[in-house]
C-alpha cells in the first residue's frame, strides 16, 4: 500500500521538535546522571512490551499501559531514566512492517521524551523525590513524611506531562491530516485526561511495589492483561455493530445506485457541523449513526420510484416521502439505536413547518435533525442524479443560504459554511 506523503509544515514542526528533545535530554543527562539498577531494565523491556501490544481505538490511536510504566520510572529513577524508558515507548514493530515515515517516527519519540522529561522535572521542582538513591544503589519507599506534599508533585507531573502529550499530539495530527486542531483535540485527545490522571496513580503505585521488590510487578501483569483481554472483546464489538450498520447502509445503497456513498458523506458532514457547534463528543458519534442510516427507510420503497429518470407522480412523491417514518420504525426496534429515531424520522422537516412528515417547525425539530437535513442536503445538491447534473459547491451553498431561515436552520448552514472553507484553507496549506 502507497504511503501517504509528509505534508511539508509536519516535517518541519518534527523536525523542530525532534531537535529541542535532543537539547532536553542531554541537560537531563547533565543535570541528573542516569541510574541503570536491574528495575530500569524491567521497565524498559516491559514498555517495549506493552506497546507492542497496544490496542487500536475506534477513534484513532491507540491505548497501551506504557504510560503508568514510563511513570514509574519518574518516580523511581528520576527524569532521565524516564526519558529513555519513554523513548522505548514509541518503538513499534507495526512502525517497521508498515514502512512509518521517518519524520513521524521522529516527532514520537520526540513528544515522548519531552512530556517524561520535563513532567519529571516538574515533579522534583514541587517537592517530590525519586525513590533510587544512586549514590547508596538502595530504594527508599515512600514513608508518612512525604505526605501530603508528595500528591501535588504526582498531580503536577501527570499535568504536565500530560499538557505536553496532548498538545504536541494534537499539532502533530493536525498538521499532518489536515484537520483543524480543535476538532482534533475534541475528538481525540481531551477525552483521555481522565485515563491518564488514573493511569498516573496507577503508576505511583506500581513504583511504591517495585522500590519494595521487583517480584511485585508480577501483582500488575495478571490484572492488566485480563484488562486489555477485556476492552479488546469491547472493540471487537462495537466494531461488528458498527459493521451491522455499514452493512444496513449497503443494502440501502445497493437499490439505488446513484446515491451510492450518500450516507457515508452525509456522516462526515453532519460531524463537520456538530464539531463547529460544540456538541458533545457522545452525541456527535450517536448523529454519525443517524446520518448513515439517515435514509434506512428507502428499502420500503420500490426500485422503480427510487430509479426512475423522470419527475415523480405525486403518488410516487408521497410514497417516497414515507422513508423517513419507515427507517425510524426500524431503528426504534433496535435498543443500540433507538436514541437516534427521531433524528431518522424528522430529517425531512422545515424550520417553516413546510416540511414532512410531521409539519413540525423551528425548534420543534431535534437539533440532530436539523443537522442531517442540512448535510443531506448539500450532498444531494453536490451529487450527480439520474435526473440532474451534481451542482458546484459554490452554488450548493448559495442555495443554502437562500433557504437559511425558512428550509434549513440558519445557525446550522452557516456552521457548515465555515466547516467547509475551513477544511478548504487548510487543504491548501497543506498543498
Amino acid at each position: 500500500m502507497k504511503q501517504r506523503a509528509v505534508p511539508r509544515p509536519f516535517s518541519i514542526v518534527a523536525a523542530a521538535v525532534f531537535l529541542l528533545a535532543v537539547v532536553v535530554l542531554l541537560v537531563s543527562i547533565e543535570v541528573f546522571p542516569l541510574y541503570a539498577p536491574p528495575v530500569f531494565w524491567l521497565l524498559a523491556c516491559a514498555v517495549v512490551v506493552a506497546e507492542n501490544l497496544s490496542l487500536d481505538l475506534p477513534g484513532g490511536g491507540s491505548m497501551s499501559i506504557a504510560y503508568p510504566l514510563s511513570l514509574a520510572a519518574a518516580v523511581l529513577l528520576g527524569p532521565t531514566a524516564t526519558a529513555l524508558v519513554a523513548a522505548l515507548s514509541g518503538i513499534s514493530f507495526d512502525d517497521f512492517r508498515r514502512g512509518t515515515p521517518v519524520p513521524v517516527v521522529a516527532f514520537n519519540l520526540a513528544q515522548l521524551i519531552l512530556s517524561s522529561v520535563l513532567g519529571t522535572w516538574a515533579y522534583i521542582a514541587a517537592g517530590g523525590r525519586t525513590l533510587y538513591d544512586g549514590n547508596a544503589a538502595e530504594f527508599a519507599s515512600i514513608s508518612a513524611a512525604d505526605f501530603p506534599h508528595i500528591l501535588w508533585s504526582l498531580f503536577l507531573l501527570a499535568t504536565v506531562s500530560y499538557i505536553i502529550n496532548a498538545g504536541l499530539v494534537s499539532v502533530g495530527v493536525s498538521l499532518f491530516r489536515g484537520i483543524p486542531m480543535k476538532e482534533v483535540w475534541k475528538s481525540g485527545v481531551a477525552w483521555t485526561a481522565p485515563l491518564q490522571f488514573a493511569l498516573a496513580l496507577l503508576g505511583f503505585v506500581i513504583a511504591e511495589v517495585l522500590a519494595v521488590s521487583l517480584w511485585g510487578f508480577v501483582l500488575f501483569v495478571v490484572p492488566l492483561a485480563v484488562s486489555r483481554q477485556m476492552h479488546l472483546s469491547y472493540i471487537q464489538l462495537k466494531d461488528a455493530y458498527v459493521d451491522t450498520v455499514r452493512s444496513l447502509v449497503g443494502a440501502i445503497e445497493a437499490k439505488d445506485p446513484y446515491t451510492r456513498g450518500h450516507s457515508e458523506r452525509v456522516a462526515r458532514f453532519a460531524q463537520q457541523i456538530a464539531v463547529a457547534m460544540n456538541v458533545p463528543e457522545a452525541e456527535v458519534e450517536r448523529l454519525r449513526l443517524a446520518a448513515l442510516l439517515h435514509d434506512l427507510g428507502k428499502v420500503g420503497i420500490s426500485h422503480q420510484i427510487l430509479r426512475k429518470p423522470a419527475r415523480l407522480t405525486d403518488s410516487e412523491y408521497g410514497a417516497v416521502q414515507e422513508h423517513p417514518d419507515i427507517g425510524a420504525n426500524i431503528v426504534s426496534r433496535i435498543p443500540n439505536l433507538a436514541d437516534i429515531e427521531n433524528h431518522v424520522r424528522f430529517h425531512h422537516e422545515r424550520v417553516d413547518g413546510h416540511g414532512y412528515a410531521a409539519g413540525l417547525a423551528g425548534d420543534e425539530i431535534p437539533l440532530g435533525a436539523r443537522i442531517l437535513a442540512v448535510a443531506d442536503s448539500f450532498d444531494a445538491m453536490t451529487s450527480a442524479r439520474a435526473y440532474r447534473p451534481a451542482m458546484s459547491d459554490s452554488n450548493a451553498k448559495e442555495e443554502l443560504r437562500r433557504c437559511s431561515g425558512s428550509q434549513f436552520d440558519s445557525k446550522i448552514v452557516d456552521a457548515l459554511i465555515a466547516a467547509l472553507e475551513g477544511s478548504s484553507e487548510q487543504e491548501e496549506q497543506i498543498a
